[in-house]
């Protein structure tokens, strides 16, 4: 499981398990198509930016892609914020 922290605030958000991701409590809340996430209705999350930073394109929206079910939750303990990375290009992901 890789760590995740949203790229603006440096807040912990949560955990990529392969092509699944998973919110900070563990819940299962998306899944990914190469680096892109996407909620499990389909709508786009953000992007892995440098293994372990997620982010939403101030820009660009990828389309809407195919609804998945949950896989059920995880065992997770929650990791401390980091000094975000700021950008005009990047903001946090909105749940």
């Amino acid at each position: 499981m890789d760590p995740l922290w949203m790229i603006d605030s440096g807040k912990f958000f949560g955990w990529r398990q392969g092509d699944n991701l998973y919110d900070a409590k563990g819940a299962h809340i998306g899944y990914f198509k190469g680096d892109v996430a996407y909620a499990l209705n389909g709508e786009y999350i953000g992007e892995v930016q440098d293994g372990e930073w997620i982010g939403r394109h101030a820009n660009r929206t990828p389309p809407r892609v195919g609804a998945r079910e949950s896989r059920g939750t995880i065992r997770s303990v929650p990791r401390a914020r980091r000094s975000g990375r700021p950008s005009k290009l990047w903001k946090d992901p909105e749940l």
